[in-house]
């Protein structure tokens, strides 16, 4: 079964989708392909996120090639040799609930709904073998399918404010596992004793896309004797001697940060790293560290530090930066010696700060990456007392940022370029007119997950629906509020609202800094505008690295 469209998500993704449906015969052609990528994958292949009638491929672009000629090459190459090739079969994994009704708050109505007692919705839920379709929404969370007609159920018209991780629900025809504590509007059956996502685990995952999975029942002792005790974030350093830097005062969110982790996409794990990579990198480069050294992201100021070793150190993005209460100069190099405090204060003209230390912050890494998803239970957020520690990550003399590498961020109404999204048509055209047309307010909804845009309500043409697909950082969303979510840095890798635009790559720091308040206006760019864009600012990254 062939694809039937392929359109770009972002400057570094494209999507092949098939008929908008949920079935096997999708589900094996969507399979069968991301396996044989996955075994032979061209130069440039980042990660891919099969979904249930899509799969989204991330890649490095590069000015050699054309991604859609490449995949439609890589297509046909699979086509002649699938006729060859034998896919391993699907791992079944037995999946051990509880239905006692403590665990299971939806099940009664469930039964109800249906006329039906309690016992057979647990009959039927058990008697079906599932295929995991896709991930996402959190980090190992299975979207499983088909549930039988006989108990599926919508979603409730209001989620609840926490699922306990574990809780299995129903969605529709689909049923999953909440592996984390999160708000959720999936009506919930049981829990199951098992740990969906394991951070310290080298395989990390109960489950990936393309597994199979059958329940079955469990007294509640059993399920008390199976659960594992609960963790805590991660982010404490091995190291037991004194510290480099010592946090005196948080601020209001800091945390740590590099350019981000890749390869889990397609388990629901946000690429996450910093928001202004654009400033990070500054800071690094000034330095002379690697492109991946960790920095610290502090947002709205707050953050008090003091030193117990002399070390070279750099400031970048916004905000004012005091050391020993006199200020300093940002994108400069400053030696602070031991027993010096440095303080960022928020000044209006930029939500978030950066700071760089010679050798980069030496921390836990976790699944590739020190960035810290704080939604996810990845690394700790800095708190008062936390212990820092200097790193290793200087590779080179320090460069000089030249001015035209540095956007300006500070414009009262920031001018945002993006891309039409793959379903910017689904909306009537007098939104479409206004989408462009109006500035909108950045709400005080915002933070690394999204920014929500207030506006001029858009709408709809129809009543499509979107089968959860693949999102990234800068797509934005049409809620149905008729409001807009831009999607950033720590944002969920599926998503089911239309994406009616994408903010092109080099304009996501100006996004990083917009205050609650701003006003953001958006302006349509082509693909291939995009692309060079990329390419330009790629470019710039690599002279300061190498």
């Amino acid at each position: 079964m062939k694809y039937l469209r392929i359109y770009p998500l972002s400057e570094t993704a494209i999507v092949l989708a098939w008929e908008n449906d949920i079935n096997h015969a999708i589900h094996s052609a969507i399979q069968a392909f991301y396996k044989w990528l996955l075994q032979y994958p061209f130069d440039g292949l980042v990660e891919m996120v099969p979904a249930y009638h899509t799969l989204t491929i991330f890649y490095q672009p590069r000015p050699d090639f054309s991604i859609f000629s490449l995949v439609q090459t890589c297509w046909e190459q699979y086509a002649f040799e699938v006729q060859q090739t034998v896919l391993e079969p699907s791992k079944i994994v037995l999946i051990p609930v509880c239905y006692d009704a403590a665990f299971g708050p939806d099940l009664e109505a469930i039964a109800q709904i249906h006329g039906i007692t309690t016992e057979k919705v647990i009959e039927i839920h058990q008697n079906t073998v599932y295929n995991v379709y896709m991930m996402g929404f959190l980090p190992g969370f299975p979207y499983l399918g088909v549930v039988d007609s006989s108990i599926a159920t919508p979603r409730k018209s209001s989620p609840r404010a926490l699922v306990e991780a574990g809780s299995v629900g129903i969605a529709g025809h689909q049923t999953g596992i909440y592996p984390l504590d999160s708000p959720g509007g999936w009506q919930i059956i049981g829990r199951t004793p098992l740990r969906l996502f394991d951070r310290e685990k080298e395989q990390p995952f109960l489950f990936k896309t393309g597994d199979q999975v059958q329940f079955y029942s469990i007294s509640k002792e059993a399920y008390l004797q199976l659960l594992p005790p609960k963790k805590d974030p991660i982010n404490a350093h091995p190291k037991v001697q004194k510290p480099d830097i010592v946090v005196v005062k948080p601020g209001v969110f800091s945390t740590i940060q590099d350019q981000g982790r890749f390869g889990f996409l397609a388990y629901g794990v946000p690429n996450s790293g910093a928001m202004d990579l654009q400033a990070h990198h500054c800071a690094n480069a000034l330095l002379g560290n690697e492109q991946d050294a960790a920095t610290i992201e502090c947002t709205m100021g707050g953050l008090s530090l003091v030193f117990y070793k002399d070390i070279a150190i750099v400031v970048t993005g916004a905000g004012t930066a005091l050391l020993n209460k006199l200020p300093i100069a940002y994108y400069h190099k400053t030696i602070v010696f031991a027993g010096d405090t440095l303080e960022i204060k928020f000044n209006n003209q930029g939500l978030r700060t950066y700071i760089a230390v010679h050798g980069g912050f030496d921390g836990a890494t976790i699944m590739g990456s020190q960035s810290v998803c704080h939604k996810v239970g990845i690394g700790q957020i800095l708190l008062p007392n936390m212990p820092l520690y200097v790193g290793t990550r200087s590779s080179s003399a320090p460069k000089e940022i030249r001015q035209h590498w540095l956007i300006p961020i500070w414009s009262k109404i920031k001018k945002i370029r993006i891309l039409q999204g793959p379903e910017f048509d689904w909306m009537t055209i007098e939104s479409q007119r206004a989408f462009f047309d109006q500035n909108y307010t950045l709400s005080n909804r915002c933070d690394r997950m999204g920014l929500h845009l207030q506006g001029e309500m858009l709408h709809l043409s129809g009543q499509e629906a979107l089968r959860s697909t693949a999102v990234t950082q800068g797509t934005i969303q049409l809620t149905p509020s008729g409001q807009l979510i831009v999607l950033m840095s720590d944002c969920q890798t599926t998503g089911g609202y239309p994406r009616v635009g994408q903010v092109v790559a080099v304009d996501l720091p100006i996004l990083a800094q917009a205050i609650p308040g701003e006003s953001i206006h958006f302006q349509y760019i082509t693909y291939d505008e995009a692309q060079s864009l990329y390419r330009s600012q790629q470019a710039m990254i690599d002279a300061l690295f190498h």
